[in-house]
């Protein structure tokens, strides 16, 4: 289910994506409800492409998934129509039932940082309607590729720190 390692296994997953027209106003930003939907897109692909772990058919084999508990979003820089953006993802808590999972979006060259996300993933069993508990397979892939930077408990001043790493690059 999961591919075996044969490096050490990325904390940071990356990919670029291109802003499509039907997800932006008419004004040309993103809508602020499709960057959920970026995000959850590039996250899938990510741990898939990094991890070997296909989230679907796991669940087909063992009736658990992850949903979503909880989301804590920011918009800091618009994201406009045919515009290529990085998104980079990691876990930066876990526990034996769920995970808090980093979203970052940035400009192509990771210099203008536009929105962060902090998800809560619930881990479930859908057969039962209530959560689950992790697999040792996966406390074991999620201790290793957790994030191990001290990051803030508190959403806000996550935001901060990013903002001060990321400060757009004046033309």
């Amino acid at each position: 289910m999961i591919k075996e390692a044969t490096s050490p296994r990325p904390v940071i997953l990356e990919s670029q994506t291109r802003i499509r027209f039907d997800h932006c106003d008419p004004f040309g930003h993103l809508n602020n409800s499709a960057f959920l939907n970026y995000f959850q897109n590039a996250r899938e692909d990510q741990v898939e492409e990094a991890y070997g772990l296909d989230i679907h058919a796991f669940f087909r084999k063992t009736g658990r998934a992850w949903v979503v508990g909880q989301n804590q979003i920011v918009y800091l820089h618009p994201a406009v129509v045919r515009e290529l953006v990085t998104i980079q993802t990691s876990i930066i808590r876990v526990s034996d039932t769920s995970m808090l999972v980093e979203h970052l979006m940035l400009d192509e060259k990771k210099e203008v940082l536009k929105s962060v996300l902090w998800t809560k993933f619930v881990y479930i069993d859908v057969r039962k309607t209530a959560r689950a508990t992790h697999e040792p397979e996966l406390m074991q892939l999620f201790e290793e590729v957790v994030c191990k930077e001290e990051t803030s408990e508190v959403f806000e001043e996550r935001v901060k720190q990013l903002r001060s790493q990321h400060q757009p690059i004046a033309k």
